[in-house]
């Protein structure tokens, strides 16, 4: 990695990334990357008085991030970053906590799609309101969706209906200051630009709430939270007339005032957790497992390391699974380097075909596709979950 090896603070980043990665090209660039922003927030750590002790854990699906904004912030997508227990009055805002989640509900019957189709058309001119914020729903952004599918129930212990549907999406009104509070990114929310403080690192700027600030911050967040879970629900029942919460949980959002989901789901509630993969491709729900044990630790190798660094209960405590396979990025074959120029970072990367040497800023404008059961086998493989059911789609609607 450029620079990582004579940079000590470079170096300790790297060695605080556990990675459960497929070790594909888009894995291999999302963990240089978080060296970067893992550094940023040691940085910070250090100067507050704290032990530079961030962590990253990255979870099966560990890819890149097509979020312009994080991805420059040295931030990349698949797993759990932590910085403290909890009490530590600091919240990394680089990160972007936007509680994008998905609904999993049961249903007795399969509606016909034209039926979902018509009254999910009906729902977006809805100019609907949830505790005084305006609606914007967002189904059809990016990768969100409503899926239709079939459930093979996989484990004799677990009671399922026969079909299901699967929604997935996020809270974009929330994002700048609302109804709820002072709003969940900083490059939105006036509020938010006027109580942060933006500490200047070697590799770029790290942008924080602090003391009060930062825990009036998680607070708000919570209330985000059961707001989305709530729209959510409020979506389904919008498109559906009878069915049952299987699962909903956010993907994307704090777990503690130092904690972060980035792509995966947190499993110390219990219940069923969705990961799902491509739009024809079957999704799972998995039954969680307290992790990481100690022997997938030992098999991973990091048992030493993570001793060393004193992060040991850190990783024991990940209870983290995936919510879907993550991007590859089938026109690569490999990172040649990482050039630093004046705080920003570009990636030399060498294309499958031909040789041909790309240098680029973000990965967002680069060719992707989905992965496939890899990330599911090795989230079983790493005891993460048992398999508890397969989702066969049956059909998918996008607004």
């Amino acid at each position: 990695m450029a620079g990582a090896g004579a940079d000590p603070m470079l170096q300790r980043a790297t060695e605080h990334i556990f990675s459960m990665g497929l070790g594909d090209v888009a894995a291999e660039m999302s963990e240089r990357n978080m060296t970067y922003g893992l550094a940023k927030i040691h940085h910070v750590l250090a100067e507050l008085g704290h032990a530079p002790d961030a962590t990253f854990i990255a979870t099966p699906d560990l890819t890149i991030t097509r979020n312009e904004a994080r991805w420059q912030a040295g931030v990349g997508y698949g797993g759990k970053i932590t910085w403290g227990g909890g009490e530590r009055p600091v919240v990394f805002l680089d990160v972007k906590p936007n509680c994008c989640g998905m609904l999993v509900g049961g249903l007795a019957e399969l509606p016909p799609l034209a039926d979902v189709a018509r009254r999910l058309d009906a729902m977006l001119e809805d100019h609907a309101q949830l505790d005084g914020v305006d609606i914007d729903w967002d189904i059809g952004t990016g990768n969100h969706f409503v899926d239709l599918m079939a459930v093979e129930t996989l484990a004799p212990d677990v009671d399922l209906p026969r079909w299901c549907f699967v929604m997935h999406f996020s809270g974009e009104e929330l994002r700048g200051d609302n109804a709820l509070g002072m709003g969940l990114y900083w490059d939105y929310s006036a509020e938010i630009r006027r109580r942060m403080r933006v500490f200047e690192t070697p590799w770029g700027p790290c942008r924080t709430l602090l003391d009060d600030d930062a825990f009036e911050y998680w607070e708000f967040f919570r209330r985000a939270e059961r707001f989305t879970r709530r729209r959510r629900q409020m979506a389904a029942e919008r498109l559906f007339d009878d069915f049952t919460v299987i699962a909903n949980l956010h993907h994307q959002g704090l777990v503690s005032a130092n904690a972060m989901l980035l792509g995966c789901q947190d499993t110390s509630g219990g219940g069923l957790a969705p990961v799902m993969l491509r739009e024809a491709t079957p999704g799972y729900l998995f039954r969680p497992l307290p992790n990481l044990t100690d022997p997938v630790i030992e098999l991973l190798g990091w048992t030493e390391r993570a001793r060393e660094h004193g992060v040991i209960e850190q990783l024991r405590a990940a209870n983290v699974i995936p919510h879907g396979a993550g991007y590859m990025l089938p026109g690569v074959s490999h990172v040649a380097a990482v050039h630093e120029f004046d705080g920003r970072r570009y990636y030399e990367v060498e294309a499958t075909e031909g040789g041909v040497r790309i240098v680029l800023g973000t990965p967002r404008d680069l060719t992707y596709a989905y992965r496939g059961r890899r990330v599911i086998l090795a989230s079983a493989e790493y005891r993460l979950g048992e398999i508890a059911a397969r989702l066969q789609p049956r059909s998918v609607l996008k607004a």
